[in-house]
């Protein structure tokens, strides 16, 4: 029992003490029952949220709405959630509201999966009322109840099955996997900023091809178009892709801007675009010092990988470390020459022409036309500019 599992047991004791019954949920006790060691407990209890307010000291209403009051013990956070049913979902995302229930079924068949429906209470005895564990033990996910309800009421939890199949290995059960697919367009009417971590994950897990394999199947590029051409490319090759370098293989396939829908940072769009930069740069030539020096030995390499994708016996990964190895100069600033001493060969004032020579005699260094050497430069430098300034 780690530290957190013996906190949150804490929590469960004085709940119980106090006349409420309560248990650990959901993915805490299907790791624990996979022998996965997790920090992430979730207490679900007939309490209602302003009674656990009112037993613990330090708490934070951080989704009263719906029941959830968080409890800090320690450096531990632990959300404690009211028994509850989900009314009409919203744009099949969230429900409008909940109605607080005191029985633990009505909770647990409310929950997405059957191995994410069971608890456990302090004593470790399990409470299984959709034969979750047997799912467990078999490694299925199956949705509990009916799946197109559970789908329509929250389309992210299509992905969420994906997730499991990428992180566990798992098999997806049958009429489940059916219902992803007859509702995966809905995915998109949901906000990228809850599509994205769950497509992060399941491009970061150990068995993600096996979960790729599963987007093809239930047909996913209807929710994402830019994966038209990308998803079955992928599925069948052996590189593995973290999902910036999927996403930058599908904006080079598709030869598009990120699509509006994406709200990627700015910092992750310069990377794609540098890849996809990248990508279309070697498509008929290699690398090149240039190429490396101005974009950067890392986006190079996961470039490289990507373009194996479609050209598997093209591997330039050594040509890349062996091109930034020897590369004169790793950055302007340790060229022998810079825009103060331009401005004493020439009186130019033009900042425009200053880095426009700046730029040439950095592409000549780089390639090794020119030595990185003050005279050699300035010598240079002098026919630039009379030619630029006149």
């Amino acid at each position: 029992m780690n530290r957190s599992h013996a906190l949150g047991r804490t929590i469960l004791e004085k709940l119980i003490e106090s006349g409420y019954e309560a248990y650990f949920v959901g993915g805490f006790v299907r790791d624990y029952l996979l022998n996965k060691e997790s920090d992430d407990i979730d207490i679900t209890t007939n309490a209602l949220p302003d009674e656990v307010e009112e037993l613990f000291e330090n708490t934070k209403a951080t989704g009263k709405k719906y029941g959830t009051i968080t409890v800090y013990l320690e450096e531990h956070a632990f959300e404690v959630t009211t028994y509850r049913i989900d009314k009409e979902y919203e744009d099949h995302r969230k429900p409008e509201s909940v109605v607080y229930t005191n029985k633990l079924i009505d909770d647990l068949k409310r929950r997405d999966f059957t191995i994410n429906a069971l608890a456990m209470d302090s004593g470790g005895n399990i409470v299984d009322l959709f034969n979750g564990k047997d799912d467990l033990e078999k490694g299925i996910i199956k949705a509990i109840g009916n799946p197109d309800e559970r789908f329509d009421e929250d389309a992210l939890r299509i992905l969420r099955a994906l997730r499991f199949v990428s992180k566990f290995g798992f098999l997806i059960e049958e009429s489940t996997l059916k219902s992803m697919k007859n509702n995966a367009e809905k995915i998109n009417l949901l906000p990228s900023e809850r599509v994205i971590p769950e497509l992060e994950y399941i491009f970061k897990e150990i068995n993600q091809k096996q979960a790729i394999k599963y987007m093809v199947d239930i047909d996913i590029k209807r929710a994402f178009p830019i994966f038209t051409q990308s998803i079955a490319l992928y599925s069948n090759s052996e590189i593995n892709l973290d999902f910036t370098e999927f996403f930058a293989f599908s904006l080079c396939l598709e030869n598009k801007e990120i699509p509006e829908y994406w709200r990627f940072s700015n910092k992750e769009k310069m990377l794609m675009y540098r890849m996809v930069h990248i990508l279309k740069t070697i498509k008929n030539s290699r690398f090149n010092p240039s190429l490396v020096y101005k974009l950067g030995k890392t986006a190079c390499l996961r470039a490289n990988k990507i373009q194996l994708i479609r050209f598997p016996n093209n591997d330039q990964e050594m040509l890349i470390e062996e091109i930034e190895e020897h590369l004169p100069i790793k950055r302007r600033d340790q060229m022998q020459i810079n825009g103060s001493d331009l401005l004493e060969i020439k009186k130019i004032y033009n900042e425009e022409i200053i880095g426009e020579v700046l730029e040439e005699l950095e592409f000549q260094v780089v390639n090794r036309h020119l030595q990185n050497d003050f005279e050699k430069l300035k010598e240079y430098a002098k026919i630039l500019m009379e030619r630029l300034d006149g």
